[in-house]
């Protein structure tokens, strides 16, 4: 989401300075689509708000950079019981394979295609999620590993 600072400096250089997107691109450090989609924002609220060619659009500056009105939420993955005991059991049996020195162990990414390929063997569990999220499950089962030992 862009900040509503950012949204007021592009309007002003746009519309009150008259830079072009180029400038103002670098001036911002923002990249030139993000600057075009702000200004198409503004212009269609100008639009909107009726503005007359000689109004003076500093003075309308609230009205027409506002906040977006949708807010995104991401929803957290639920996952089963099962996948979560089944990933920790990978976890532990992986860190015995590490701790003593096998060549067997597996880094996180083995681990996750491993996990992937589990899904046609245990159709219960859920793996449609991302490796960034199992590196997150990962690293705490690692982090509670450390804690109280396997």
């Amino acid at each position: 989401m862009i900040p509503l600072d950012k949204k007021r400096d592009v309007f002003i250089l746009w519309f009150i300075k008259r830079h072009n997107k180029r400038e103002i691109s670098r001036l911002i450090n923002m990249s030139r689509g993000t600057v075009n989609k702000i200004i198409k924002e503004c212009q269609q609220r100008i639009v909107e708000l009726n503005l007359t060619l000689e109004a003076d659009l500093m003075s309308h500056i609230g009205e027409i950079v506002v906040s977006p009105q949708i807010q995104r939420k991401r929803k957290p993955y639920k996952l089963t019981e099962e996948t979560i005991s089944f990933i920790e059991n990978m976890v532990i049996n992986n860190e015995r394979l590490v701790r003593i020195g096998s060549e067997e162990a597996k880094n996180t990414k083995e681990l996750f295609k491993d996990f992937q390929k589990q899904k046609k063997e245990k159709p219960i569990l859920m793996t449609d999620f991302t490796i960034d999220y199992f590196y997150k499950l990962v690293r705490e089962i690692k982090d509670k590993i450390h804690e109280e030992g396997i």
